[in-house]
């Protein structure tokens, strides 16, 4: 492996061990909204994987782009069908856990933020998709498409960004109360 790609990994890596600080911070500073909070800790569980298997995913080649999808992919699923995973985790009875699942029943409300962060997650697997299949007509036909592959890493930069602007909008309307309970049942009465 050359310099220049070892760099690269060094710095996802390290912006993925920041934002994993980061949503740490947002958990707790969306105290006062069981969605929001629901929200961050999803990403915090995937980030928390995505920390652990980024370098052993980097070294299985093609799989990377699958493993990376099926990553997002569960993700979208823990935001979109929240209460349905709400509600089997507040029927298993597991203390503090199940009590913050029932919370998040009681409360539940999609933003536009969330929706915002599913549509970049889609379109990232989206890009691991296409870049799996040039790498497909690369290694198994005389065609030599490069153009995903070169400019992988600033695409899934942009949407880590853009990702990270949207989780941050979302913990600071939380920490205003936007969208704490009281806000919720007034929006809800109105």
């Amino acid at each position: 492996m050359d310099v220049l790609s070892q760099i690269a990994v060094d710095h996802n890596h390290l912006m993925n061990i920041f934002i994993w600080f980061s949503l740490v911070i947002a958990v707790f500073a969306s105290r006062n909204s069981p969605n929001v909070r629901w929200v961050a800790c999803s990403i915090l569980i995937a980030r928390t994987a995505d920390i652990l298997l980024y370098g052993w995913a980097l070294t299985t080649e093609g799989w990377f782009y699958l493993i990376m999808s099926v990553q997002d992919a569960a993700l979208i699923l823990l935001i979109v069908k929240r209460h349905a995973v709400a509600s089997a985790i507040a029927r298993l009875r597991l203390g503090t856990l199940s009590l913050f699942a029932k919370d998040c029943l009681s409360n539940f409300k999609m933003t536009s933020n969330e929706l915002m962060y599913v549509l970049i997650l889609s379109v990232s697997v989206v890009v691991n998709m296409v870049a799996l299949i040039e790498r497909e007509i690369r290694q198994f036909t005389e065609f030599n498409p490069m153009f995903i592959y070169n400019a992988y890493e600033p695409i899934k930069l942009v949407l880590t960004l853009l990702s990270v602007l949207a989780i941050l909008s979302l913990t600071i309307d939380a920490v205003r109360g936007f969208y704490s309970q009281d806000k919720v049942e007034d929006s809800q009465r109105q």
